[in-house]
């Protein structure tokens, strides 16, 4: 399959142009075959972890004393820095998440590599586990999309620096949820958590503000005096009342899982100890066999429907909770409002740019130099990142199914992007052809006009012409008359 993939990808032609080159643009904007892979042993009890790594389909790095070196300063800063902190951060938020059944130790793999390319998925937790329950699972996965971040984001000066700091944290909450909480997170028995309280509370652990979901929420707190001010009150219930926790599982759901930990620790003051704290006792519940609607109602005394009725009004607990949160958070992350962009858009960031290697030029106006350029990607099983998608064991099986999947949204993007230049190509031509039928009917009003002008110059020669005729023949006459005055 791979090979018929690439076979169709090298000889698709058209007009002597091969419309799938080798050079050409990834489908992902930014492609790399490159993995850098880590085996990974997080010992829950006490926070320490094991780095190490055994695949021979990758680029495997050795642990070598405390740290590890792979050749990528993006990949070791993750593996020996944010990883071992983010775990830290999290066992200690919540306490509860530190099983004591069965194994302590989770056992999971880190890697670093293209996903989609920039602007778009940032990283995912995947595992695998069995249908039925009592057990834990016996694959998982994080996956970081390198084309998002760079070495530069290792520092604090880094543009994306808090982005994948956030990011790292996020992944690693759903893993831990992952093994802890199994049944819930998987729906394999009884109800599966709603998405909003998987990707909220993901959030809590890498914080709901540095991956630009709730901007708006930045923007109104950078004007406020203090966060007992007020005045923004209005445009932030009109925010909160603007979606649902179901449609934006990664602002609004961050915030319902902030004000349900909140809640559970009875109120008081808007701080991440405090949040953490409330959620800790609803996660315990959870361990212990509650469902999530008896957690809920246990540790808030809200329902689903209430927490959604609770932004649909804009209610004004809620909004007080918001305001507190907000104007803490950029504190925190140290966020300019001024220069927030303000993106209600259901995806954490932009869409990135391309950076063509090769494409082909097409003129389309009427002045030179006025075209557009159109890109040709490269689209084989490498552009793909289908290069090592084997089906020879249950986990690479497993792991397939998302490369494939993965492997198609990059189809789909190079499909949506010539159907976007087709469109574009569509309203040129109907707007060429508009201005042909204007240039039409400009020439033939210059041309009717001409033709008056040159009536009015033809029937002035005329006139001259019988004038000169009347003259000439008046001319003869009158030495006609003389001769007869003299004969």
């Amino acid at each position: 399959m791979k090979k018929a993939i690439d076979e169709t990808a090298w000889n698709t032609v058209f007009n002597d142009i091969n419309l799938f080159p080798q050079n050409g643009v990834s489908p992902y904007a930014a492609m790399s075959s490159q993995v850098y892979h880590y085996e990974i042993k997080y010992h829950l009890s006490d926070g320490v972890i094991e780095i190490g790594s055994s695949n021979a389909d990758t680029t495997d790095v050795d642990q070598t004393g405390s740290t590890i070196s792979s050749g990528s300063v993006l990949a070791d800063h993750i593996a020996n820095e944010l990883l071992p902190n983010a775990i830290s951060q999290i066992l200690e938020a919540f306490p509860s998440l530190k099983t004591a059944t069965g194994s302590d130790t989770i056992d999971m793999a880190l890697d670093l590599s293209v996903i989609d390319g920039p602007g778009s998925t940032l990283a995912y937790a995947q595992y695998s586990f069995y249908t039925t329950s009592g057990s834990r699972p016996i694959s998982m996965l994080i996956k970081v999309d390198s084309a998002d971040f760079d070495d530069e984001d290792t520092t604090s000066s880094g543009a994306n620096a808090e982005m994948l700091e956030s990011t790292i944290a996020h992944e690693l909450m759903h893993t831990v949820m992952q093994y802890n909480l199994t049944d819930g997170m998987s729906g394999r028995a009884g109800d599966e958590f709603p998405d909003w309280f998987v990707e909220g509370t993901a959030q809590l652990a890498g914080g709901g503000f540095p991956t630009g979901w709730n901007n708006y929420l930045s923007y109104y707190a950078g004007k406020l005096s203090d966060e007992t001010d007020t005045s923004r009150d209005t445009d932030i219930a009109n925010y909160l009342k603007q979606f649902t926790v179901d449609n934006r599982p990664y602002g609004h759901g961050y915030l319902a899982a902030a004000y349900i930990g909140y809640l559970a620790n009875g109120g008081g003051d808007v701080t991440a100890e405090n949040i953490a704290s409330g959620m800790d006792k609803v996660f315990a519940d959870l361990i212990g066999g509650a469902s999530f609607a008896e957690a809920l109602m246990n540790n808030t005394g809200l329902t689903e429907s209430d927490i959604d009725n609770l932004f649909a009004t804009g209610d004004s607990d809620l909004v007080a909770f918001v305001r507190k949160l907000s104007y803490a958070s950029i504190q925190q992350f140290r966020i300019d409002p001024t220069k927030v962009n303000i993106d209600l858009s259901s995806s954490s960031g932009g869409t990135g740019g391309t950076n063509g290697v090769d494409s082909v030029w097409i003129q389309t106006g009427t002045d030179a130099g006025v075209g557009m350029s159109i890109n040709l990607y490269k689209m084989d099983s490498e552009a793909l990142g289908l290069t090592s998608t084997s089906l020879r064991t249950m986990a690479s099986a497993g792991n397939a199914i998302n490369e494939v999947k993965l492997a198609m949204e990059g189809v789909s993007k190079v499909r949506s992007y010539y159907g976007a230049i087709q469109n574009r190509l569509e309203h040129t031509i109907a707007n060429l052809n508009n201005v042909i039928e204007n240039t039409t009917a400009a020439e033939s009003a210059i041309r009717d006009t001409d033709m008056a002008k040159e009536m009015v110059t033809y029937s002035n020669m005329q006139i001259l012409e019988q004038a000169g005729i009347s003259m000439l023949s008046q001319a003869n006459r009158q030495s006609e008359f003389v001769l007869n005055l003299l004969s």
